[in-house]
């Protein structure tokens, strides 16, 4: 597959696009009066010790404190111990649990280093952990952990064993890493030059730390232009586009000095149109944040977020009955379980997610969804595990939340419905209305003007399929009614003048 990197540049923001075949693959934008927080690594303080959360909460000096879990906490003792390794896993390092609660582990005031995994997101602050990573070229480094992984998109065997080995080799016992998928066939020599950069990196953070008092930032992620380029550029990579030339030389000599051995051609886009009209990006991101995406095949998925999860459903297009019919929702889902890959990559939805494919009535359907599932998911650089389809036809997945989805960065609450997707219907508002208006009548002397304001779609009910009502109340109590209609998420108010 062919890739293309779009990298824009403008006064207030930065935005990086992966183009797979032509398709939008990936967003980032990065806010120049906000950049992201992940990655970074402070000197922070423990403000707050949770008990009945097992976590403490850390002075980073941002907006919002940071959370840390016991299991984060790095310590001597107190942490169940590892399993030895004899052979390259894949993924990061397994998840150490705590034996003893976070009290024992930390105390208030306490100054430690943290790094932070999870950006904020409306209602939480940062995830940080005392587990640094330190991302390179060819490996991801863990100053503080051992463990030793390889790429699980790297799947030859003898290769996987070689790398494992290699790193094992260059590091020191305490140290691990993780080799990138880009990593695979890189020399000794290449991946001691990304260990040796990275332990340099590491050096300077513990010098930083031990000169700084909490809270301090010690240490910056990349920015996005060069972030994108570190993560996004490999063998498939034709094109580097950027639409600001000042920005070509610092690109190129990051990728001379992180893809030794790839060549893709840095361009500068001159315009019109823009960089992001030229290659459709535009209408690609607007079609990312819909809820509905279309199959070639028919049918569509219907993507809803909630606040516990992500429901992603499955939509059959009409099917006639017959001895096909089965064959036919396969190959629905099993398009559909492709899209799913690829829209929560292209979204970047992290955390729990449903999906709900259409039945299936014979089990090596099953059986074969699942397998084309867990095959696209692999090539996704986030880690996603997912279970097997119940017996509902659900399958459940997780995936590893980083970064901001594309709806964080990219749209806020709607001011009509307040964010619950939803409003109230115009008869709902209309019928209140009247209950209003009837209330205030009981006590409103004869000849009386009443002026009565809601929004303009409950106006216009009261205008025409109630308007007999209106007509009555005011026959009966002899007054003057004067209905205006105002903006969507306008209050129902009724004021009163005396006929005096």
């Amino acid at each position: 597959m062919a890739d293309v990197l779009l990298l824009h540049h403008a006064p207030e923001e930065a935005r990086s696009a992966l183009l797979r075949d032509g398709r939008l693959c990936e967003l980032d934008v990065e806010r120049k009066s906000g950049r992201t927080l992940s990655g970074n690594i402070y000197r922070g303080r423990v403000a707050r010790i949770v008990p009945d959360l097992d976590a403490a909460f850390v002075d980073l000096g941002t907006e919002k404190m940071g959370m840390l879990h016991a299991g984060d906490v790095l310590t001597v003792g107190g942490l169940e111990p590892p399993p030895v390794q004899t052979g390259p896993d894949s993924g990061a390092p397994p998840v150490l649990r705590s034996k003893r609660p976070i009290g024992a582990l930390l105390e208030v005031n306490q100054e430690i280093l943290v790094q932070v995994v999870r950006e904020a997101s409306a209602k939480k602050g940062p995830r940080v952990t005392m587990h640094v990573s330190l991302a390179g070229r060819n490996i991801v480094l863990f100053p503080t952990q051992s463990h030793i992984g390889v790429s699980r998109m790297i799947d030859d065997p003898a290769e996987r064993d070689r790398l494992w080995r290699v790193l094992r080799l260059l590091l020191p016992a305490e140290m691990g890493a993780i080799v990138r998928t880009v990593g695979e066939g890189a020399t000794e020599a290449e991946l001691g030059n990304d260990a040796g950069f990275l332990r340099g990196q590491w050096s300077d953070v513990q010098a930083r730390f031990a000169a700084a008092s909490a809270p301090s930032l010690l240490h910056v992620d990349l920015d996005l232009t060069l972030r994108a380029v570190r993560d996004h550029v490999g063998p498939d990579t034709e094109t580097i586009w950027i639409d600001e030339p000042a920005e070509r030389d610092r690109v190129e000599r990051f990728v001379t000095r992180f893809h030794p051995g790839i060549a893709p051609t840095v361009r500068v886009h001159v315009g019109p149109p823009s960089l992001w009209d030229a290659h459709g990006v535009p209408a690609a991101t607007r079609a990312a944040l819909s809820p509905r995406v279309a199959l070639a095949g028919g049918g569509e998925l219907v993507i809803e977020r909630t606040e516990a999860m992500t429901v992603i459903d499955v939509n059959s297009a009409r099917q006639s009955a017959g001895a096909d019919l089965a064959d036919a929702i396969l190959g629905l889902n099993l398009e559909a379980a492709r899209e799913v890959a690829w829209q929560l990559r292209l979204r970047n939805i992290g955390g729990l997610c449903v999906v709900d494919f259409v039945d299936m009535k014979r089990p090596e359907d099953r059986r074969m969804l699942e397998a084309v599932l867990e095959s696209e998911l692999a090539s996704d650089p986030a880690r996603v595990r997912m279970t097997r389809m119940n017996r509902f036809g659900l399958v459940e997945l997780t995936r590893k939340r980083v970064r901001e989805s594309i709806y964080e960065r990219l749209t806020e609450p709607c001011p009509c419905c307040d964010g619950h997707g939803y409003v109230r219907s115009a008869t709902d508002l209309a019928v209140e209305a009247l209950g209003r208006l009837r209330a205030a009548l009981a006590e409103t002397e004869r000849g009386a003007q009443l002026r009565l304001e809601l929004p303009a779609r409950g106006a216009a009910v009261l205008g025409d399929q109630l308007s007999a009502i209106v007509a009555d109340l005011k026959a009966a109590h002899g007054v003057r009614i004067e209905i205006v209609g105002g903006p969507a998420d306008a209050e129902i108010r009724l004021q009163t003048r005396s006929a005096r």
